[in-house]
């Protein structure tokens, strides 16, 4: 009996020796990457060949098991759909162990060969292919052809072929087809010749290095044997197939050939290097050790692959397919009829189709469009240096989205289909829904400079209004759409039905599907789940500070996904309207308590919330000289008055949490972490609270463009009469720049302030942001740096150097803009409180270790000549560190004004709690919702704080929830009033 030559042990082997390859050869382990000639690095390499004839073993291996199949085209597809298959599976592994994952590798995945993910496997693949034309070479020519093809490179070391490191296509080829004649041939094996090529191979390795020391002078060429492409290596290789083809080895199991395919594809995707890195973690870098441990895991990863790839094999959907591609390669010839039928059936497949594939690519055009039209211009600014044309840059750095747009709309209409059972009802209406939500978003552009965000639902209570704001031509435009709409529908559905080949199972599992997949968003903004981590790794990049720069990355669609379940805050332990009730009474107690030694109210008054962008002293920062001093105005100012430090929630960012705090008193540190207070929460609130509610007038000035966290519906939601940007209808006058800089200078805000003052009848609030100070630093803008240079270990290079005296020029400016100010509001007869802050250090001290540094901005409250002699005026120097909630309260003390219960529930939580602040900002890893660090920038725990303070901090707490995520209780109780 003929016996059956498989070569499925040598197969094994290998497989065996390259996982064991990949995970020890890349580690870090002791001496491995030696480079002194001597005992031990010839040790070394001796023992790192044993392992890289694993290469050599598989794929010649590969070539003489598919040399014996009769249908290479049918192994080729079997193949490519088996590496799609492991790669898929191998990336939901990656992704459920670390949570990583990005959109090359989902690319990756369904595109195996044209993203060369293994060269090998493109290599055998190939093989396959064009096996039908080799096979008709002469054999005997061929081999000392490849064998040729391999001396030479290997005696001249170099790599003319491209054979690399054996990864590699070219390698591959030669291999394969010596694996093809190897089974052809199938030669006597020679123990002789065996152990001739291993001592050959040990000679040339171990000399190697000293050769190279010789005739180099150094180790350039050391590992010239030490590689996988090394002739000796594979004629080693053969010789051993020669030996292990007799062996029975899972004869009948012709699935193992995958086996190795499976592991390359770990490989080629880099799954193993977290294995690598996780070895070293767990036993250090010890040889031995690490050696044992990658032994065990090469062992372990082929079982998994051999358990996997027999279930997947057993999927009766997986037979069908395999006996399908069989069957359809079955008459394959090398002929114009075969290539004629084939080009038939896709014809025929294209046609019976064409009605999905022409519904594919609506809604690819359709999503296109959807990006595009969130774009005023033709170019977008991805950042301040870097401007794209909007139809490449979508096209080429956003298709992913622009394809998951797609997948959105299919899943639409599938899940309308499974419901309606109508194919033209259910693709027009998800098509016509998509053309209204662009169009809707592109109106909102236009006149808000925002798209339509999951708040914007609220509006359609007011239907009528907005009806009224459309005009009567946009109102008729859309009745006449829809009806034509509805008429298409029916024409459609009764000239051309297109039947839906959707059984009851097939309906469950799209309606189930597109659910699933919906329903997903709502863990969008949930930090810690798979879908955040999921979504934030493919490059899902909200911009909730700036929608419009969310949607025209995303898209409409998912940036209105992106908003939907964004997470206020945890509700507290005991809430409900009679806890309410009680704190109510409470602070209203307090409130009269406190009033009773106040003499003023807001009347007359002018308050300015000052948000000086930036800014923070530069003194504070470690090991940082400057040759002057940049603010001394401020300095000498902060000594007379109100003035410390405050705890920012951020850092080179952050600035509409800043003030939102300020302006409400409600701490970023109860909310969600995910959550962007302006653009998420006021958004979505009809009459939000701000302090601006105690004045008859209020103003926002911003001397830039309006757009950035949803400010325009954020002042509207807060009360503001009125907001001041570049391009509204209230202009920003006296604009003027220093030097080269792109933003108007703080003169320009506090110009702007001024007039806003003298216009004040009665009672104003006035809500500032400058720009001055904003980034980049590194543009050039000022004049005259040198008069600050910095030095010291803070300045790492020249670049941070530079962009440090950048900085420290525009505070320069900042305190000469702030002395004429000062100097102005005290000639005016009215009484004035100035509060100034800054909202966040920049973002270049980069070598800064020390977290509360980096997050210490200065404040000061400053109260005019008028308002010192008619208020009265104390300063609170004792309060050296605050949170921005606390200004207001500062204010009420500094100017004796009366409080109301909430303002008066505020001032005992300045004066009784440590600051409150977000765990990310304080560097906290407790368990609490917030984070409370006192003057010295410790962290305080909520245990240690005593009974009064916890009962205090847990009323913050339940107010702050009440207001914003609660059932506002407390509105109707005048908490506020």
């Amino acid at each position: 009996m003929k016996k059956t030559h498989t070569a499925h042990l040598s197969l094994i082997i290998g497989t065996l020796l390259i996982l064991l390859d990949q995970l020890f050869w890349t580690s870090h382990a002791k001496h491995i990457n030696i480079s002194k000639v001597g005992t031990l690095m010839s040790t070394i390499q001796v023992q790192h060949i044993i392992t890289l004839i694993g290469l050599d073993l598989v794929i010649i291996s590969l070539g003489y098991i598919y040399s014996k199949k009769e249908n290479s085209l049918a192994e080729a597809l079997k193949l490519w759909l088996y590496t799609v298959v492991v790669g898929f599976i191998s990336a939901i592994v990656c992704f459920l162990l670390t949570k990583k994952i990005d959109t090359n590798a989902i690319y990756s995945i369904f595109l195996p060969i044209i993203r060369n993910v293994s060269p090998v496997i493109t290599g055998v693949i190939l093989s396959l292919i064009c096996y039908p034309f080799m096979k008709k070479v002469n054999y005997s020519y061929l081999k000392w052809i490849l064998l040729a093809l391999l001396l030479l490179p290997t005696l001249s070391g170099i790599d003319s072929l491209g054979l690399s490191d054996g990864y590699s296509i070219s390698f591959t080829f030669i291999l394969f087809y010596l694996g093809v004649i190897e089974a052809s041939e199938e030669k006597r094996f020679s123990i002789i010749s065996l152990i001739l090529l291993c001592l050959i191979n040990v000679l040339c390795v171990t000399m190697m290095p000293l050769c190279s020391k010789i005739v180099h002078g150094d180790m350039s060429t050391a590992l010239r044997f030490t590689t996988s492409t090394s002739f000796f290596e594979v004629m080693i290789a053969i010789y051993f197939i020669r030996l292990l083809r007799n062996v029975p080895f899972f004869n009948k199991w012709s699935f193992i050939r995958y086996i190795p395919i499976a592991s390359l594809v770990l490989i080629g995707a880099g799954r193993l290097e977290n294995i690598v890195s996780w070895n070293e973690d767990l036993v250090g870098t010890s040889f031995n050790k690490l050696f044992r441990q990658s032994e065990l895991e090469a062992l372990l990863i082929v079982f998994v692959i051999f358990l996997v790839t027999l279930l997947i094999k057993q999927i009766p959907h997986v037979k069908r397919i395999v006996k399908s591609i069989e069957v359809h390669f079955s008459d394959f010839e090398l002929s114009n009829e075969w290539f004629t039928k084939e080009t038939q059936l896709i014809k025929q497949y294209l046609k019976n189709h064409r009605i999905n594939i022409i519904m594919l690519l609506c809604a690819y055009i359709l999503s296109f469009a959807s990006f595009i039209a969130m774009n005023t211009s033709y170019n977008i600014e991805v950042n301040p240096i870097e401007t794209y044309n909007i139809f490449c840059y979508t096209l080429f750095a956003r298709q992913f989205f622009v394809l998951l747009n797609t997948l959105m709309l299919v899943l639409v209409a599938r899940f309308l289909m499974a419901i309606t059972r109508h194919y033209w009802v259910s693709v027009l209406i998800t098509g016509f829904a998509q053309i209204v939500i662009t169009v809707a978003n592109r109106l909102k552009v236009i006149y808000r400079e925002e798209p339509i965000i999951p708040g914007d639902l609220a509006m359609i209570k007011a239907w009528k209004s907005l009806l009224g704001m459309m005009g009567k031509n946009i109102i008729i435009a859309s009745i006449v759409l829809v009806v034509l709409v509805i008429v298409l529908i029916i024409y459609l559905e009764k000239k051309h039905p297109h039947a839906i080949h959707m059984t009851l199972k097939k309906s469950i599992i799209w309606v189930l599907v597109t659910s699933i997949f919906f329903s997903g968003t709502l863990l969008f903004n949930h930090d810690g789940s798979y879908v955040n981590a999921l979504m934030r790794d493919l490059g899902d990049q909200p911009y909730f500070y700036n929608q419009l720069f969310g949607a025209k990355l995303n898209g409409p669609l998912l940036q209105f996904l992106n908003n939907i379940d964004v997470s206020v805050m945890d509700e507290p332990e005991n809430y409900s309207k009679e806890i309410m009730t009680q704190i109510y009474k409470k602070y209203a107690q307090e409130s009269a308590r406190i009033n009773r030694r106040r003499r003023n109210d807001w009347d007359d008054q002018i308050v300015i919330m000052g948000l000086s962008e930036s800014f923070a002293d530069p003194y504070r920062i470690p090991e940082l000289t400057l040759a002057n001093d940049p603010i001394p105005y401020i300095r000498s100012l902060m000594k007379t008055t109100t003035s410390g430090l405050m705890y920012s929630t951020g850092y080179g960012g952050g600035t509409a949490n800043m003030e939102y705090m300020a302006l409400t008193g409600l701490n970023q540190g109860f909310f969600s972490a995910a959550l962007t207070p302006y653009t998420q929460l006021v958004t979505t609130q009809n009459q939000a609270y701000a302090f601006s509610r105690l004045f008859n007038q209020a103003v926002a000035i911003h001397p830039y463009i309006g757009v950035y966290y949803s400010r325009q519906t954020v002042y509207q939601n807060f009360g503001f009469n009125k907001f001041m940007y570049l391009g509204s209808k209230y202009p920003i006058k006296h604009q003027s720049s220093i030097d080269r800089s792109a933003y108007l200078s703080d003169e320009t805000a506090y110009a702007n302030t001024v007039d806003e003052i003298l216009d004040a009848q009665g009672s104003k609030f006035i809500n500032l942001v400058t720009m001055q100070n904003h980034l980049p630093y590194d543009n050039n803008y000022y004049n005259g740096k040198e008069k600050y240079a910095a030095s010291g270990n803070a300045v790492t290079n020249d670049y941070v150097r530079g962009m440090v005296e950048e900085y420290v020029m525009g505070l320069h400016y900042t305190d000469e803009a702030v002395k004429n100010f000062i100097e102005k509001i005290d000639s005016i007869n009215k009484p004035i409180t100035f509060v100034f802050y800054g909202d966040h250090l920049p973002g270049i001290y980069w070598d800064t270790n020390n977290n509360n540094i980096l997050h210490q901005t200065d404040y000061f409250i400053y109260s005019n000549k008028y308002a010192r002699r008619h208020l009265g005026r104390r300063i609170y120097k004792q309060y050296d560190l605050v949170a921005p909630t606390d200004f207001m309260s500062l204010v009420q003390k500094q100017t004796l004004t009366k409080t109301t219960p909430y303002s008066a529930l505020l001032e005992k939580v300045l004066d009784e709690l440590p600051v409150i602040t977000t765990k990310a900002a304080a560097g906290s890893k407790e368990e609490s919702d917030a984070a409370m660090i006192n003057d010295n920038g410790e962290l305080i725990k909520y245990g240690d704080l005593s009974s009064s303070q916890k009962e205090l901090y847990n009323d913050y707490k339940l107010v702050q929830y009440d207001m914003t995520a609660g059932n506002n209780y407390l509105e109707n109780m005048n908490f506020t009033r």
